[in-house]
């Protein structure tokens, strides 16, 4: 009962806080000219409250080449508005947006290309999403694909569909204050790894790779890629044709959550019933852990 008691609490807190502010990630943002090609990011976000500004920044960091080292702030990138005005400096953009309102910002694609990740903080709840684009030097769209908010979870899985040529992409982030070492499994249809390697992620540090690269010599395969780490990490995944021009987003799953469990739990005692709707409130917002 006491062990109810803590959890219910927990649970409690946790939407308290969560009501009050927001945090969620971009786990893939890029900017610059790589080849022949120019790479933009376009962040979305809308305050969908019917009243009250919603106030925060966009902080973006740079992925460090050395993935056990910190990742540096992202401060080459520059942004203009929906309204082409400029946005921010030194890698942060700071908003405040009334209710029912929508900002866009979108990255200048000027530099050499570099890639990382955005952390979103604000005051009250907002919704976002990003789109990173390829265009050619004549400034048309090759192929974009969307980025979704994500949260930091330790345990995830990735949909891998590698077959017939095509090529699965992974972005993965490290929002904490601490390295965490990662472990990765590609497991087939079946359940059954067929690979695995492990990393250590350094504070703030960001990285991308194929599952090709990250797993060299594997079979074509229809499966999951599972990610384990010491600290929660957010994630994304692409699956791109055999040209590597074309894009699908493929969000992570968490795995070995706990809010299904504390569903069961409230749902199979029945003074507890009227609790059962927090949970799946909890369950909607997507607040879960790994």
């Amino acid at each position: 009962m006491k062990r109810a008691c803590l959890t219910l609490a927990w649970f409690l807190v946790s939407a308290i806080l969560c009501s009050a502010q927001t945090t969620f990630y971009y786990p893939h943002v890029v900017n610059g000219v790589l080849g022949g090609t120019v790479w933009k990011t376009t962040v979305l976000l809308t305050n969908p409250a019917a009243s009250g500004t919603a106030s925060g920044t966009i902080t973006f960091r740079r992925e460090s080449s050395n993935v056990e080292l910190a990742g540096s702030v992202f401060s080459a990138i520059a942004f203009t508005d929906q309204d082409g005005a400029p946005a921010g400096s030194g890698g942060t953009i700071t908003f405040s947006i009334p209710a029912g309102q929508t900002r866009k910002y979108t990255s200048s694609g000027t530099g050499l290309y570099a890639g990382g990740f955005a952390t979103v903080t604000s005051d009250a709840s907002v919704n976002g999403t990003a789109i990173f684009s390829e265009f050619d030097l004549g400034g048309r769209l090759i192929a974009e694909a969307g980025v979704p908010a994500a949260a930091a979870v330790p345990n995830q899985a990735i949909f891998v569909d590698t077959q017939g040529g095509y090529n699965i992409g992974v972005a993965y982030a490290n929002p904490g204050g601490g390295a965490s070492s990662v472990s990765f499994s590609l497991l087939n249809s079946a359940a059954v790894a067929v690979a695995m390697t492990t990393e250590l992620l350094g504070p703030g540090n960001h990285s991308s790779k194929f599952t090709f690269q990250m797993f060299a010599g594997a079979p074509a395969l229809a499966g999951t890629l599972q990610i384990r780490s010491q600290a929660p990490l957010a994630a994304i995944a692409l699956r791109a044709d055999p040209t590597l021009s074309l894009y699908t987003t493929l969000p992570p799953v968490t795995i070995a959550s706990l809010v299904s469990p504390v569903i069961d739990w409230f749902e199979k005692r029945s003074l507890l019933t009227p609790l059962t709707s927090v949970a799946r409130l909890l369950g909607a917002l997507n607040f879960r852990l790994g």
